[in-house]
């Protein structure tokens, strides 16, 4: 059995055979049948596969959410083993200890920022704004109505294969 690019290319010389004269229509109309049954078995094929794909990527993506699910336990374990260690020292009064293999010592972070006030009673100097961005919704629901946009923008139509 053909390709698909080959069965493609088959379908389009027939379409310009018959365009041209230089068969006649039923030699041409049976060819294309055969050429279209063909294409359509091989179709068929890749909406089977497409199928199987879509089908890994969503254990894909189950799996990815599990193991999201178990490394944040993980994390958190960590993080509550680290807590506890971290307050046992304090309470023993010790800022390192030194083992066989480790050495685990509290030590300072460096200085971080805590607000005081909300955002409107800060000075202009510290606020940071972000930068502009279009809003295409917009853009598209205006031109949709009617509205001129002054050039700025158009919509475009494209397709896309659907398979059911």
């Amino acid at each position: 059995m053909a390709n698909l690019y080959e069965l493609t290319a088959d379908i389009q010389l027939l379409w310009n055979l018959m365009d041209q004269g230089e068969l006649d229509d039923d030699m041409i109309m049976d060819a294309m049948q055969n050429s279209q049954e063909e294409l359509g078995i091989k179709l068929e094929g890749y909406c089977k596969w497409i199928r199987n794909m879509e089908a890994d990527v969503a254990a894909l993506k189950e799996e990815e959410k599990r193991l999201a699910a178990r490394r944040k336990t993980l994390e958190h374990t960590i993080e509550r083993a680290k807590s506890s260690m971290h307050y046992a020292m304090n309470e023993a009064g010790e800022k390192k200890i030194k083992g066989n293999l480790f050495t685990i010592s509290v030590q300072n972070n460096p200085p971080k920022v805590v607000m005081d006030k909300d955002i409107d009673d800060i000075p202009e100097r510290y606020i940071k704004y972000l930068d502009p961005e279009i809003d295409k919704a917009k853009i598209k629901e205006d031109i949709q109505k009617g509205i001129d946009v002054e050039g700025i923008a158009h919509l475009e139509q494209t397709e896309s294969l659907r398979i059911r």
